[in-house]
């Protein structure tokens, strides 16, 4: 490891995804390194990093001394690179640094920001089979039994696995981001995680709560699912979401019904989030062919042009960029 990321800091900030098992439990383990941090929770794009770079801004000049900056599970695209450059400039001249630990295919663009100074430390799992807690774990805390058995349930959840029975978490995430005082609830939540406690009666409370507006909006979206032939006898399913739904959940569910090849969710917002049926689909392909697209070959998100409130619209932009993936592909 790197000598200027041992021991503890007075300063540090760790910055996660939020809408996930992974995110969050990426987020536990580094706190249970640097304890003191603070929490940045954020999700994909540019608007996004741009919110990051000015928190980011806000907490070093409010501090004395260096500090350290985690990014975790969190990939960056070409269209962020410019706003991050500017935060790294920053961070540098204000003597702290950067260690981001990531699992999504990067830009050669993006890596080679971590080519120009000792301060900014890249961990990068190119071979698509660690998620990124995992990465945290074996980079911050090899050898510790909780931080090892919270990255294994991360795994289970990130790569949808049946290998072990584990708590609700992915669906409670889900819920807490619809909530007004979501950052507060996913910064108790990862605190409670890093100390060992996956489960209590008032996650219970808040499942309870949250399960009865699942289910009601599950039953909507079941009614507006819209079917789509493709090119080489692909079949893709569209369809429509409330915040209420945890879609790699629910696309278990969209897959038996369907039998579609690829599966694509969206919400008011236009946000897309695309997962597949079939190996030969490649989610992070399809969505570079839409706005701020990134991801996995098994599960991506992306931002569309198209009103959400148009489905017809919706259903012609994203066959068009399935389509033009499957000419590049050939």
């Amino acid at each position: 490891m790197n000598s200027t990321l041992t021991g503890n800091r007075l300063n540090s900030i760790i910055v996660t995804h939020e809408s996930d098992v992974d995110g969050i439990f990426s987020a536990s383990i580094a706190l249970m390194r640097y304890p003191q941090s603070k929490l940045v929770f954020s999700s994909y794009g540019r608007e996004n990093f741009l919110r990051i770079s000015d928190l980011i801004y806000r907490e070093v000049v409010s501090t004395h001394g260096n500090g350290l900056v985690i990014f975790t599970d969190l990939g960056l695209n070409d269209d962020s690179i410019s706003s991050i450059s500017d935060t790294f400039s920053f961070l540098i001249s204000n003597s702290w640094s950067v260690l981001w630990i990531d699992h999504h295919p990067w830009s050669e663009s993006a890596l080679n920001l971590f080519d120009k100074n000792k301060a900014l430390q890249l961990v990068l799992d190119k071979g698509g089979n660690k998620c990124a807690s995992e990465l945290i774990y074996e980079h911050l805390l090899y050898g510790n039994s909780r931080a090892s058995q919270l990255a294994s349930i991360a795994h289970t959840s990130d790569y949808l696995l049946k290998d072990q029975e584990i708590p609700p978490l992915p669906e409670l995430i889900v819920y807490y981001r619809t909530l007004p005082n979501f950052y507060p609830k996913l910064t108790l939540l990862s605190k409670r995680v890093s100390d060992g406690v996956l489960w209590d009666t008032d996650m219970q409370a808040d499942y309870n709560v949250y399960v009865t507006l699942r289910n009601d909006a599950k039953s909507n979206s079941l009614k507006m699912v819209r079917i789509q032939e493709l090119s080489g006898g692909l079949k893709m399913a569209v369809v429509p979401v409330s915040p209420f739904i945890q879609t790699s959940l629910f696309s278990e569910e969209i897959f038996q019904k369907t039998i579609a090849d690829v599966a694509f969710f969206f919400n008011k917002e236009a946000k897309v989030s695309i997962r597949r049926n079939n190996p030969l689909i490649e989610c992070n392909k399809i969505a570079n062919e839409l706005i701020e697209g990134g991801g996995h070959e098994y599960a991506a998100g992306a931002k569309m042009k198209s009103d959400p409130g148009q489905i017809d619209e919706v259903l012609k932009e994203l066959v068009m960029a399935t389509e033009l993936w499957l000419k590049k592909r050939k």
